[in-house]
């Protein structure tokens, strides 16, 4: 039996869906985990087979890897800045890749402008370059740190002051969606309408934060369970071959489609043939519509649609109606217990065939694995 020490922050949420994720790895290999105490103090006298951690600048925890230094030492971050004199390896979100989601997402909703909210680098990297790439430019809502330290009176203050500087309407991705909670509440207080004026998009998919409030957030869920278990996966290999560490991380793609909530669900187009045939799709794509169909709807022929939507709103009307489809079967996936057949006929797929292999092309995975994926 292996001893694992799983070294959290365990009221940190997204901390426990990693663990989530571990857990679900050391069920399967009968590993040992280890706890540290609720003042997370760590354990002096710990003698182990690995760690799983999220490395810090805390002089305790390095001191403590450093010491361990002879065990495979797994991280769920990557540290921006600091060098460490012993051996690791990451394994954490393709952060990236994140923030070309959320600019993808947001091209779809039409003629709006885009600003991103938040301090993390590569989200932030990926959102600006996906939306350069269109042609399109960002406005940044970016917080000092000494903001972050007051209280939530003078944050609202702040926040609602960029926002009246932003040129509307507006879809911001934020950060987390604990950020994106705050900017729904500023906004709100200011009266702006959400998501007519401003539009709303966080990360991590949190189901207490996002659906606790009168206007549920859209979210980019970031997979926190899966890479739990694909660390505790990296870890076991590394235990039981002794192979060198990956040199570099080990990215775990996110869903690559929003969670859509109530922050975001408009498109606004100045268009009215986009408008229309946008419109159509939202309405029924659980049904067996083709991209004709919505042609016809939209008052135009199938080929003109295709390039004036690709032109206006940066995708097709098939691509438009897939992710459709595709987030609808997410959604039925998470909250109900349909059948997977059932889940392919109400969300448009037809068949279960069919949804096996739109989400094999599109998600890399299957429907049965997603929802097992998705559950807490």
């Amino acid at each position: 039996m292996k001893n694992v020490l799983p070294i959290f922050e365990f009221y940190v949420s997204s901390m426990y869906h990693l663990l989530r994720g571990v857990t679900d790895y050391a069920k399967m290999h009968d590993w040992h985990l280890g706890i540290i105490s609720n003042r997370f103090e760590l354990p002096r006298n710990w003698n182990g087979d690995g760690i799983l951690t999220h490395l810090t600048n805390s002089p305790q925890l390095v001191e403590f890897l450093q010491t361990h230094a002879d065990i495979p030492i797994i991280s769920f971050n990557h540290p921006w800045i600091p060098e460490y004199d012993f051996s690791y390896a990451v394994v954490c979100e393709d952060n990236e890749e994140i923030g070309r989601i959320a600019a993808r997402y947001f091209l779809s909703l039409g003629d709006v402008h885009y600003c991103w909210y938040g301090n993390h680098p590569l989200r932030y990297s990926g959102f600006v370059a996906e939306l350069t790439l269109n042609n399109r430019r960002t406005q940044t809502i970016i917080p000092p740190e000494k903001i972050l330290n007051h209280a939530w009176d003078e944050i609202s203050v702040w926040l609602l002051e960029q926002l009246r500087g932003l040129q509307l309407p507006c879809a911001v991705f934020c950060d987390n969606d604990s950020w994106a909670r705050e900017l729904l509440e500023a906004a709100l207080m200011g009266g702006f309408r959400v998501p007519e004026d401003i539009a709303i998009l966080g990360v991590d998919n949190e189901e207490l934060i996002c659906n606790s409030v009168s206007i549920p957030i859209s979210s980019i869920d970031n997979r926190l369970r899966k890479i739990g278990y694909e660390g505790a996966a990296l870890l076991g290999r590394l235990m039981a071959a002794g192979e060198p560490f990956p040199v570099n991380p080990v990215l775990v793609p996110p869903v690559p489609l929003p969670v859509v909530r109530s922050s975001t669900d408009v498109h606004a187009t100045g268009n009215p043939v986009v408008a229309k045939a946008v419109e159509f799709i939202r309405k029924n794509h659980t049904s067996d519509i083709s991209v004709l169909d919505i042609a016809r709807k939209a008052g135009i022929s199938d080929s003109g649609l295709r390039k004036l939507m690709n032109r206006t709103i940066g995708t097709s009307p098939c691509q438009l109606l897939l992710n459709s489809r595709i987030a609808a079967a997410c959604r039925l996936l998470r909250e109900t217990e349909l059948k997977v057949e059932d889940v392919a006929i109400q969300s448009g797929f037809g068949s279960a065939q069919s949804l096996h292999e739109h989400f094999r092309h599109v998600l890399d995975t299957t429907p049965q694995r997603f929802r097992y994926d998705s559950r807490i």
